[in-house]
Protein backbone atom coordinates (compact mmCIF):
# COMPACT_ATOMS: atom_id res chain seq x y z
CA UNK A 1 0.00 0.00 0.00
CA UNK A 2 1.30 3.42 -0.94
CA UNK A 3 1.80 6.26 1.53
CA UNK A 4 -0.73 9.07 1.14
CA UNK A 5 -0.11 11.24 4.22
CA UNK A 6 2.56 13.54 2.76
CA UNK A 7 2.45 17.31 3.26
CA UNK A 8 1.84 19.97 0.62
CA UNK A 9 0.74 23.58 0.43
CA UNK A 10 -2.91 23.89 1.46
CA UNK A 11 -5.08 25.74 -1.00
CA UNK A 12 -8.62 24.63 -0.31
CA UNK A 13 -9.17 25.38 3.38
CA UNK A 14 -12.85 25.27 4.27
CA UNK A 15 -14.07 25.48 0.67
CA UNK A 16 -12.81 24.84 -2.83
CA UNK A 17 -11.56 28.29 -3.75
CA UNK A 18 -8.15 27.36 -5.11
CA UNK A 19 -6.47 30.16 -3.18
CA UNK A 20 -3.26 29.80 -1.22
CA UNK A 21 -3.83 30.06 2.52
CA UNK A 22 -1.56 31.82 4.99
CA UNK A 23 -0.68 29.92 8.15
CA UNK A 24 -0.45 31.25 11.69
CA UNK A 25 2.40 33.59 12.65
CA UNK A 26 5.39 31.91 14.29
CA UNK A 27 7.08 33.17 17.47
CA UNK A 28 8.86 35.88 15.46
CA UNK A 29 5.59 37.02 13.87
CA UNK A 30 6.51 35.63 10.46
CA UNK A 31 3.80 34.00 8.37
CA UNK A 32 4.30 31.20 5.85
CA UNK A 33 1.90 29.30 3.64
CA UNK A 34 -0.34 26.83 5.47
CA UNK A 35 0.63 23.19 5.01
CA UNK A 36 -1.85 20.34 4.69
CA UNK A 37 -2.74 18.11 7.60
CA UNK A 38 -2.62 14.31 7.39
CA UNK A 39 -4.20 13.04 4.17
CA UNK A 40 -5.41 16.53 3.16
CA UNK A 41 -2.82 16.59 0.35
CA UNK A 42 -4.29 13.38 -1.04
CA UNK A 43 -7.81 14.84 -0.78
CA UNK A 44 -6.66 17.94 -2.67
CA UNK A 45 -5.07 15.81 -5.39
CA UNK A 46 -8.20 13.66 -5.77
CA UNK A 47 -10.39 16.75 -5.98
CA UNK A 48 -8.06 18.46 -8.48
CA UNK A 49 -8.06 15.44 -10.76
CA UNK A 50 -11.83 14.92 -10.52
CA UNK A 51 -12.72 18.58 -11.10
CA UNK A 52 -10.42 19.34 -14.04
CA UNK A 53 -10.25 18.41 -17.70
CA UNK A 54 -7.37 16.74 -19.51
CA UNK A 55 -5.02 19.50 -20.61
CA UNK A 56 -5.95 21.98 -17.86
CA UNK A 57 -2.58 21.43 -16.15
CA UNK A 58 0.20 22.47 -18.52
CA UNK A 59 2.87 20.57 -16.58
CA UNK A 60 0.64 17.49 -16.22
CA UNK A 61 -1.28 17.21 -19.51
CA UNK A 62 -2.88 13.84 -18.67
CA UNK A 63 -4.47 14.94 -15.40
CA UNK A 64 -8.21 15.50 -15.61
CA UNK A 65 -11.36 13.55 -14.86
CA UNK A 66 -13.10 14.98 -17.95
CA UNK A 67 -16.48 14.73 -16.22
CA UNK A 68 -17.81 17.65 -18.26
CA UNK A 69 -17.81 15.25 -21.23
CA UNK A 70 -20.81 13.62 -19.53
CA UNK A 71 -22.89 16.80 -19.82
CA UNK A 72 -25.93 16.20 -22.00
CA UNK A 73 -25.79 12.43 -21.55
CA UNK A 74 -28.72 10.53 -20.01
CA UNK A 75 -28.40 9.48 -16.38
CA UNK A 76 -27.88 5.78 -17.08
CA UNK A 77 -25.61 3.03 -15.81
CA UNK A 78 -23.45 3.45 -18.94
CA UNK A 79 -22.96 7.16 -18.26
CA UNK A 80 -22.09 6.43 -14.62
CA UNK A 81 -19.63 3.71 -15.66
CA UNK A 82 -17.98 6.11 -18.13
CA UNK A 83 -17.45 8.63 -15.32
CA UNK A 84 -16.06 5.94 -13.03
CA UNK A 85 -13.64 4.83 -15.75
CA UNK A 86 -12.48 8.40 -16.40
CA UNK A 87 -11.89 9.03 -12.69
CA UNK A 88 -9.99 5.77 -12.19
CA UNK A 89 -7.78 6.69 -15.16
CA UNK A 90 -6.88 10.15 -13.88
CA UNK A 91 -6.32 9.00 -10.29
CA UNK A 92 -3.95 6.18 -11.23
CA UNK A 93 -2.29 7.02 -14.56
CA UNK A 94 0.98 8.37 -13.10
CA UNK A 95 1.08 6.25 -9.96
CA UNK A 96 -0.13 9.03 -7.66
CA UNK A 97 -2.66 6.55 -6.30
CA UNK A 98 -2.20 2.79 -6.61
CA UNK A 99 -4.99 1.11 -8.59
CA UNK A 100 -5.51 -1.42 -5.80
CA UNK A 101 -6.11 1.38 -3.30
CA UNK A 102 -8.74 3.25 -5.34
CA UNK A 103 -12.46 2.67 -5.73
CA UNK A 104 -14.95 4.99 -7.40
CA UNK A 105 -18.71 4.64 -6.95
CA UNK A 106 -21.35 6.48 -8.94
CA UNK A 107 -24.57 7.41 -7.15
CA UNK A 108 -27.44 8.90 -9.19
CA UNK A 109 -28.90 11.80 -7.20
CA UNK A 110 -31.64 12.86 -9.58
CA UNK A 111 -32.35 12.72 -13.31
CA UNK A 112 -29.63 15.31 -14.03
CA UNK A 113 -26.98 14.60 -11.38
CA UNK A 114 -24.51 11.85 -10.52
CA UNK A 115 -22.30 12.00 -7.43
CA UNK A 116 -18.98 10.21 -7.83
CA UNK A 117 -17.45 9.05 -4.56
CA UNK A 118 -13.70 8.45 -4.77
CA UNK A 119 -12.33 6.18 -2.03
CA UNK A 120 -8.61 5.69 -1.42
CA UNK A 121 -7.45 3.07 1.08
CA UNK A 122 -4.64 4.71 3.02
CA UNK A 123 -4.25 1.87 5.49
CA UNK A 124 -6.22 3.65 8.21
CA UNK A 125 -9.54 2.70 9.79
CA UNK A 126 -11.46 4.82 7.31
CA UNK A 127 -10.56 5.56 3.68
CA UNK A 128 -9.89 8.97 2.19
CA UNK A 129 -13.20 9.99 0.58
CA UNK A 130 -13.89 12.78 -1.92
CA UNK A 131 -17.29 13.40 -3.50
CA UNK A 132 -17.52 15.04 -6.92
CA UNK A 133 -21.03 15.96 -8.02
CA UNK A 134 -21.60 16.15 -11.78
CA UNK A 135 -24.52 17.75 -13.58
CA UNK A 136 -25.51 16.00 -16.78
Amino acid sequence: MAKYNEKDISFYGEGIDGDLIAGQPDTDGLVDLLMTSDYESARQDISNRARTQTGDWRSHPQIGGDLELLEGEPNTRDTANQGVSQLLQTLTYDGRFAAGDVEVRAVPIDIYTIDFFCFVDAGEDTPIVVNQSTNL
